[in-house]
């Protein structure tokens, strides 16, 4: 407990020169994430600091209002269901790009087809990957033709960022990523990597005059120095707070803490698609019931988190309460190890890779869980990195055999984490059950709320008794922000300027 106090004394009392750089003035909002973005493009990455960053620039279909309770018009105005397998948006008209150009239903079409495009290798794939077919009768209607009913509609249950078709067609993939342009209240004024990305007022954005006139988005990996630069008055949000600055900030003269349980969920995939003792069905059973996911929780995030014992949170439609949590048993994982042929653990020497700074408490997770498995005899080496090479590694299946990560499902639909986790044409996934995607596609397309939920029910059974995690816990987002800043955070870890008031 000392040692933690001297280097919280340190932490807040002795800001570096980086943090300190971007203090800011009345009207500017500084917002302080662990990881830079990865890149602005908003039609290829899936991944939140990304995401929070483009949200600023570009506006999507419909979204989640703050409390996830229902889904709110944005650029479409309306919606509904024209035919069994048509769906239909209406637009909202006088509405332009930050460069001039108007926004139609083009930019929709071209938005759409662009993520669908193989060659292109975007993450969102599975968000519009039920439409076969885009309309656009005029510039202000669009259809979402569907492959076949769909109890979901398309690009909005899952929204996507709507780009500028024509803008697009003139410059190019590469230079998007660094030159975004879109409909949204904020335009990219300048980004200097791993340092600041400043943002400025769109003033044309159809949706009024923002709160903030100058945003600053400051990477910040150690949580420490974000913690600094909140108390020093260099940055107004920060995230991802250890539950150990809690009170500190809770109880500062200039800082508040705010906090919203996520719809984020913390597990370590096996990567069951290269060749190890990972794919032993009976290993991976084994390791669930040799780490004990509440004494984590406890130690590690100070309660700030919910046990798991299946991809979905409770309240999500697809939630089996009927499956069991790999509970804490030592003697079992030995067991299962003796039965795989590592008694005691012996021979059984794994890589755990993760990120560090990504999530809240991340590395300390990690090694907590690579503890906890050496007390069952299996030897495990922790490899943390850089957030971006990390989940560029990811995505290219290199990763192996186990890797810490996390998934925010916005929808509160099971389709979206088992489609984009757990399929085995799933961008990120390295498990593969050919019954596992035949039931998770047929709930796709079933229109019987009931017969869908027994659908689902089956798949979260294969998942369960096939282990292909490390099922963990449901996270609780821990934020702060200076007292100015008056902002309630969203379960789906959205940052919105415009949901920010400036005192």
């Amino acid at each position: 407990m000392r040692r933690f106090a001297a280097v919280l004394a340190v932490a807040v009392l002795a800001p570096t020169a980086a943090a300190l750089a971007g203090a800011a003035d009345p009207g500017t909002v500084v917002i302080t994430q662990g990881v830079d973005a990865s890149t602005l493009d908003p039609l290829k990455a899936s991944v939140t600091p990304d995401t929070n960053v483009q949200a600023q620039i570009f506006d999507t279909l419909a979204r989640r209002s703050a409390d996830g309770t229902s889904i709110q018009p944005q650029l479409a105005t309306s919606w509904k269901r024209i035919a069994p397998a048509i769906w239909e948006f209406r637009l909202r008209r006088g509405v332009t790009f930050s460069n001039g150009d108007p926004f139609t239903s083009a930019d929709v079409k071209f938005s759409v087809e662009k993520i669908l495009d193989p060659a292109y290798k975007s993450q969102q794939v599975p968000r519009v990957d039920t439409i076969v077919k885009v309309e656009t009768p005029d510039p202000y209607t669009v259809r979402f033709v569907t492959k076949r009913p769909t109890p979901l509609a398309p690009a909005i249950t899952r929204p996507i960022f709507i780009a500028d078709a024509k803008y697009w067609t003139e410059h190019g993939d590469a230079y998007i990523a660094e030159h975004p342009m879109g409909t949204g209240p904020y335009v990219l004024a300048s980004w200097r990597r791993d340092d600041a990305l400043e943002l400025a007022v769109n003033p044309h954005w159809w949706g009024g005059t923002p709160p903030a006139s100058k945003v600053i988005f400051k990477p910040i990996p150690e949580a420490g120095t974000r913690v600094s630069a909140l108390r020093t008055g260099a940055a107004d949000l920060i995230t991802n707070v250890p539950y150990q600055y809690a009170t500190l900030l809770a109880g500062g003269t200039s800082t508040r803490m705010a906090s919203a349980k996520s719809v984020r969920v913390l597990f370590i995939a096996f990567n069951t698609l290269q060749p190890g003792p990972q794919q032993n069905v009976l290993v991976r059973q084994a390791l669930n019931y040799a780490i004990d996911v509440p004494a984590i929780v406890k130690a590690v995030l100070g309660g700030r988190a919910y046990e798991l014992g299946e991809p979905l949170p409770a309240n999500f439609f697809g939630y089996d309460p009927a499956l069991p949590s790999y509970a804490h048993d030592l003697a079992k994982a030995k067991a299962l190890l003796a039965k795989a042929g590592y008694p005691d653990g012996k021979g059984l020497n794994l890589a755990l890779y993760g990120p560090q700074g990504r999530y809240n408490s991340d590395k300390e997770v990690a090694l907590a869980i690579a503890g906890q498995l050496q007390a069952a005899g299996v030897h495990v080496d922790v490899h943390t990195e850089e957030w971006v090479s990390y989940y560029r590694r990811v995505l290219q299946r290199q990763v192996s055999p186990m890797y810490l990560l996390g998934w925010g499902n916005i929808t509160y639909d099971a389709d979206n984490t088992l489609s984009s986790q757990l399929t085995s044409d799933a961008v990120s996934s390295t498990y593969a059950n050919p019954a596992f995607d035949k039931l998770v596609d047929a709930a796709r397309y079933e229109l019987d709320p009931a017969k869908r939920r027994a659908l689902y029910a089956k798949a979260m059974r294969i998942v369960h008794d096939d282990a292909p995690w490390l099922f963990l816990f449901e996270y609780e987002d821990l934020y702060a922000t200076s007292k100015r800043l008056h902002w309630q955070p969203r379960p789906d870890e959205a940052i919105y300027v415009t949901e920010m008031r400036l005192q």
